[in-house]
This record gives C-alpha cells, sequence and structure tokens, in this order.
C-alpha cells in the first residue's frame, strides 16, 4: 500500500513524456494539433515531451525542436500527407537515454508498434489514444463493400490485440469508449483532447446586412460527408437570404466536393477555400455565422469545438462524437448525417437563432480548454505510473519472497547435513571407545 508521501510526491513529479505518432508536422490534421496543444500545456507545466514520428528529411529539417526525431518513412498512397515509418532504429536507446517516466502512443500503426515494443523492452508504462476511426476509413484500399466491411472486422481485432498491450486505453469521448468495450478493449478511459480557448476567443456581432455565411473547416475526405451540405445548400438558401456556405481545408476529396457543387448547380453558394496555416483559420471563424459538421468520422471533432469557442453555433451530425458537445437548442442542432432535409432544417434553426444558442457554445468550449484537458491527461499518467510502480514492488517482493524461501531451503539442507555428520561423528567415536574398551 503506497503512504501518503508517496502519492503526493508522485503526483507533483515533474514528468519525461514521449509521444510516439504516425502524423506530425507539417502535416495539419486533428491529431497533430491535439498533440501540439497537449504538448505547450504540458511543457508550461514544467514537464517534458519528447516525439517520435514517422516523417521524411525534409520535415527534419524545418522542425528544430531538440524534442523531436523523425523516422524514414514513405508516403501512404491514397493519402501521401500521410507516410508510413519504415526504419524506427534507436527509439529504444534514445528513451534509455532520456529517462522517461512513461509512453504515449497517438497511433496504432508503425510508430505505435515502435511505443509498445519499447514498453516491453523497457518496463516504462505505456497509454493509447485511439484518435481517429480507422476502421470506418477501409474505402482508402478497398473499393467494394464486401471487402471494406471484411476489412473493418479484421482492424476490429487489431485494435483490440493492439490497445489490450496498453496500460490504460484513452478516448475522447463517451460514444467510442461504448465502441471500444463492445469490441473487447479494455482499460477505456474517456479524457478528451484540449483547444485553445484564449486563442479562439469570441468575436463581436457581425454588421446587419453583411452575408450570412456558414463554416465548414477540416480535411476535405469523402467520410467528412459534406456531399449531404451540398445537397442541403439549395433548401437553406430559400429559406435564408444572402446565405453562403465557405469550405476551408485540403484532401484527396476535394475536387471530388467541386465537382458535386457544379453537378447540383449550387456553384454560386459555395467558396473553396483550400487548405489554410493553423494561425490563419481564426480568421474564417471570425468571419462566419454558424458552423457545419457533416462529419460521420469524429472521435472529438476539434474544428467544431474551435468553432464554438470563437462564438458559433454548430449545425451537426447526430453521429460519433459530434452529439456529446452538440446539444439542440443549446449550443446548435444536430441532424440524420444521411438526410439533407433534415441537414437543411438544422442548419436554417442554428442561423436564425444563432444569437441565442451563442451563449451556450461558447460556455461549452470552456469545458475542453487545453487546461482542463491536461489535467485529466494528467491524473491518467499518474495513476498508470503509480499503479506501475506497485507492480515493479510487488514483483520485487516475490523475488526476495522467492530467493528467501530458496535460501531458507538450503540452510535447512545444510542444517540437516551438519545435524546428520555430528551424529555420524558421535556414533563413530561411541564405536570407537566401546571397541576399545
Amino acid at each position: 500500500m503506497i503512504s501518503t508521501g508517496e502519492f503526493i510526491a508522485q503526483i507533483s513529479k515533474k514528468l519525461k513524456i514521449a509521444f510516439f505518432t504516425d502524423t506530425y508536422l507539417p502535416n495539419i490534421d486533428g491529431v497533430v494539433i491535439s498533440i501540439l496543444n497537449t504538448k505547450k500545456q504540458l511543457e508550461k507545466l514544467g514537464h517534458e515531451v519528447i516525439i517520435f514520428a514517422s516523417g521524411d528529411r525534409e520535415a527534419k529539417k524545418k522542425n528544430k525542436d531538440k524534442n523531436v526525431f523523425y523516422y524514414p518513412s514513405i508516403p501512404f498512397a491514397p493519402y501521401p500527407q500521410y507516410k508510413i515509418a519504415i526504419f524506427t532504429h534507436g527509439a529504444r536507446g534514445l528513451l534509455q537515454k532520456k529517462r522517461v517516466d512513461i509512453i504515449h502512443s497517438h497511433g496504432m500503426g508503425p510508430m505505435g508498434m515502435v511505443a509498445i515494443y519499447c514498453s516491453k523492452m523497457l518496463g516504462k508504462p505505456v497509454v493509447g489514444t485511439l484518435h481517429t476511426n480507422i476502421q470506418d476509413a477501409t474505402h482508402y484500399i478497398a473499393s467494394f463493400k464486401t471487402a471494406q466491411e471484411f476489412l473493418k472486422q479484421f482492424i476490429w481485432k487489431y485494435l483490440n490485440v493492439y490497445y489490450n498491450q496498453c496500460d490504460k486505453t484513452i478516448v475522447p469521448c463517451e460514444e467510442i469508449a461504448r465502441l471500444c468495450r463492445e469490441n473487447g478493449i479494455k482499460n477505456v478511459v474517456v479524457s478528451p483532447m484540449g483547444i485553445d480557448i484564449k486563442k479562439f476567443k469570441p468575436k463581436g456581432a457581425r454588421k446587419k446586412g453583411e452575408r450570412i455565411n456558414i463554416l465548414y473547416l477540416g480535411r476535405i475526405v469523402k467520410e467528412k460527408n459534406l456531399e449531404v451540405v451540398i445537397k442541403s445548400s439549395l433548401v437553406v438558401a430559400e429559406k435564408i437570404k444572402n446565405v453562403h456556405f465557405t469550405i476551408v481545408g485540403g484532401g484527396p476529396a476535394e475536387n471530388y466536393y467541386k465537382d458535386m457543387v457544379k453537378k447540383e448547380g449550387v456553384n454560386h453558394l459555395f467558396t473553396f477555400e483550400g487548405p489554410v496555416k493553423p494561425e490563419e483559420t481564426i480568421k474564417y471563424y471570425h468571419n462566419a455565422d454558424v458552423f457545419v459538421f457533416p462529419s460521420i468520422f469524429e472521435t472529438q471533432g476539434l474544428s467544431g469545438l474551435e468553432a464554438m469557442s470563437c462564438g458559433l453555433p454548430v449545425a451537426g451530425a447526430n453521429y460519433l462524437a459530434i452529439p456529446d458537445f452538440v446539444k439542440n437548442s443549446y449550443n446548435g442542432y444536430l441532424f440524420d448525417p444521411f438526410d439533407s432535409d433534415d441537414c437543411a432544417q438544422s442548419t436554417v434553426k442554428t442561423i436564425e437563432e444563432r444569437k441565442r444558442l451563442r451563449k451556450g457554445a461558447i460556455a461549452t468550449a470552456r469545458k475542453y480548454s487545453v487546461d482542463k484537458c491536461t489535467n485529466t491527461l494528467l491524473d491518467i499518467y499518474y495513476d498508470v505510473i503509480n499503479k506501475s510502480n506497485i507492480k515493479k514492488k510487488r514483483g520485487i517482493t516475490e523475488k526476495i519472497s522467492v530467493a528467501r524461501k530458496k535460501i531458507i531451503s538450503v540452510l535447512r539442507k545444510v542444517y540437516v547435513k551438519r545435524i546428520q555428520f555430528i551424529r555420524n561423528i558421535k556414533l563413530m567415536t561411541s564405536k570407537i571407545k566401546t571397541k576399545n574398551s
């Protein structure tokens, strides 16, 4: 049993934490933003974070952070921005040299596998965050529905094997926690990643007469389900005059959605801004009236929370993580992600009630501040480290106990032999005396 003093000492200790990730700068996505926000806050609190990531020479050259280590990788063909590490030699030695306290895996790919390997080899505790619904992204590697379904089942089995090797599996929302438990993943704990509410601040009300701007900001991929927004846009435009949709972000489905806008005859209602730098996103939030979030892929939905932090109510898909923070008539409205009429209705209500919903949106975002979320994560770290130390102590105690038993057993044998030897000497002496007399 750990003493109160030992517990206080452990939770006040400044930690050395190793992050392993299959995506990092210069990539910009939800995982990278989560890692950057958490890293910054942990370092602010005095902890040290070491990043192990897939990448290339160019990424290594651009990133001057001495605590970031890139490993040679090849592009993932269907989505070249993502890299697959092919040579990860040296991670174990660096971890040993840095004397890390805990390993945190932010992916289940090659870098995630290295995290598990290093954990076992060095006897360090490891936690893993499930950031991405990879089981729902099988369309990147298979075009047929049957093959996609087979791959989905296979991936769940892999996730089960992978995350059950972690001391804790961290997920950002309750719905993902439920799915993980249903599929046999143990030790699941909910801990959302935080947003920078000091950066994403509300701006004053927009001027009357300005065009009503509906914003989507994020990766442009099919799983973000933008077709439901495109198909709902004419109905929205009929009910809300002077309305426009701004799509910010890049990705492999960008041309697909641009073509869809033309085919649907709503080209005049849409502007595709393409990918932007992280520091530029704030101006798009400030120039919008509401945020539309049709994704069927979210484990958390950081862009929706950033939008709320800027005072934008959200019309969001009633799917996976989004209902965790979008609440009807409080900070936005939910819609069926496969029903364009329902999407249009929720978007219109969100626009019409935006002034009232603004307050709820800001209040919701504050619950997800990076300060609060990082403190929750630290509680998990300390708990895992504490349990690992107790386990090690028990292991040492058990080894000592086994060694003690062996010593006692040897001493007993020696003692018995000594007694037998003395008895034999006495017997021989007695026989000699008898013979001499």
